[in-house]
């Protein structure tokens, strides 16, 4: 209905410039044709928002509309007339608004109308109106109105055909993106269900872990310090050869305790009960504290390890002491472990801007080129540490990363397959750095108290 009332516009003023212009068109006539679609478009507006007018009223409208275009092409001129177009456009908008029949037909009808319509004048029966622009009597040769005739028509029928093949593709590509849709639709949700089983699953696993560290960390416990009694004397004097079989298996206990502590970490990690105790204080103290934890192990390898302790005191910084604790024990652990007898591995601190910057550089086996992206992953070993190192669970460095970054901090590293590692993170200086829960901050107001 809009194109329609464009139209009217359209050729009403195009009409009187003609006319202005010195083309003797009938204006009463074209101002009657156009005032007639005008009505009809008033009356399909009230009749679409009022009432469900009949499935035939969009169809009389195009065939009314042919007829419009008839008795304007008559008032400008007939034959001669240069809205002869209008028959084009007519047969091109039927086609693309209106089924596949509907436009055959419209072309059937206006080609019949247009065909009288010049016949009619040609025998004189309907009055001519010249446009004065042409030779006068031009609508009388019958070579010139065949050979218009067949053309226009002929240009009608192609427009009908194009037109309708245009529409028919379109529609099928609309039909195949609509199907398309549909299968994309359906996918999503299947991917979001098989997602919510995941994510239940990961739960389930998360909360198995949880639960059977628990129940698995109470009794080694218990063989710990049996064990540890049995080592001291406790229960009489010990062969040297006992001595050394406890001692084994001391150590293979104190490994799985640590196992089962990194396994409730990362669950606490993931379930967001990680929490953290903030306080103000030197960082050297918690390495120094580690280096003298793990001393016997640094002698036990004959690791040449240098600690580049600042010549001045840095400032401090805020931390959770035992989160921190566990990080640089991780962090040295790894050196440690992944470095031959009589390597080196050097400890650098230093105050870089607004943050702290601690480092560990070893010359130990380095990390595979392809295998870097991995190295922050749950259970990740690389392929060369397995092979020489069976024990580990892949978690420390998992641990690592989210605990420095719950301290709004930054953990990064650098390796050469063969040449060792350097690990480095960064501690900022400024006081809104990690958000402790509400619980915590009552329990450290309690312990000021």
């Amino acid at each position: 209905m809009v194109v329609r009332y464009i139209m009217v516009v359209v050729i009403a003023a195009i009409t009187m410039l003609g006319y202005q212009v010195g083309f003797d068109y009938h204006i009463p006539g074209i101002l009657i044709a156009v005032t007639i679609a005008f009505i009809f478009n008033l009356v399909s507006s009230f009749l679409y928002t009022n009432f469900n007018y009949p499935r035939w009223w969009p169809y009389a409208g195009i065939f009314l509309d042919m007829i419009i275009i008839t008795f304007i092409v008559h008032f400008t001129g007939g034959v001669e007339s240069v809205f002869l177009i209008l028959y084009l456009l007519q047969i091109v908008g039927t086609n693309v608004h209106f089924s596949r029949l509907a436009g055959p037909l419209n072309l059937i009808f206006g080609a019949t109308l247009f065909i009288a319509m010049i016949a009619l004048e040609q025998k004189g029966i309907l009055p001519h109106y010249s446009s004065n622009i042409v030779p006068y009597g031009l609508y009388q040769n019958l070579k010139f109105i065949f050979l218009a005739s067949l053309t226009l028509v002929v240009f009608m029928g192609i427009s009908a055909y194009r037109s309708g093949y245009v529409v028919h593709s379109l529609q099928t590509v609309e039909e195949k993106f609509f199907k398309l849709n549909e299968e994309l639709i359906r996918t999503n949700k299947a991917m979001s269900e098989n997602n919510r089983r995941l994510r239940e699953l990961d739960q389930m696993k998360t909360e198995f872990i949880s639960v059977a560290s628990h129940q698995m960390r109470t009794p080694l416990s218990a063989i710990k310090w049996i064990i540890k009694m049995i080592m001291d004397g406790d229960l009489g004097p010990l062969s040297q050869e006992q001595k050394d079989l406890l001692a084994k298996g001391y150590q293979s206990n104190e490994r799985m305790i640590a196992l089962i502590n990194d396994l409730l970490n990362v669950s606490r990690i993931e379930e967001g009960r990680f929490q953290y105790r903030m306080m103000r204080m030197s960082i050297e103290d918690v390495i120094d504290k580690v280096l003298e934890e793990m001393r016997s192990d640094i002698r036990s390898k004959h690791i040449k390890l240098r600690y580049g302790r600042p010549s001045t005191p840095l400032s401090k910084v805020s931390i959770d002491p035992q989160k921190i604790h566990l990080v640089l024990q991780n962090l040295i652990d790894n050196s440690l472990k992944y470095t031959p007898s009589g390597g080196r591995v050097e400890i650098g601190l230093n105050q870089k801007n607004d943050e702290l910057i601690f480092s560990i550089k070893d010359n130990g086996v380095g990390i595979p080129s392809s295998q870097r992206d991995k190295i922050f992953s749950k259970f990740f070993r690389a392929d060369n540490v397995v092979r020489m190192q069976t024990e580990g669970s892949g978690l420390g460095l998992f641990i690592v990363k989210n605990i420095i970054e719950a301290h709004q901090g930054r953990v990064w590293f650098e390796s050469k397959e063969g040449l060792g590692c350097t690990f480095c993170f960064s501690l900022p200086f400024e006081k809104h750095l990690a958000k402790v829960p509400t619980v915590q901050k009552f329990e450290q107001f309690i312990q000021k108290i």
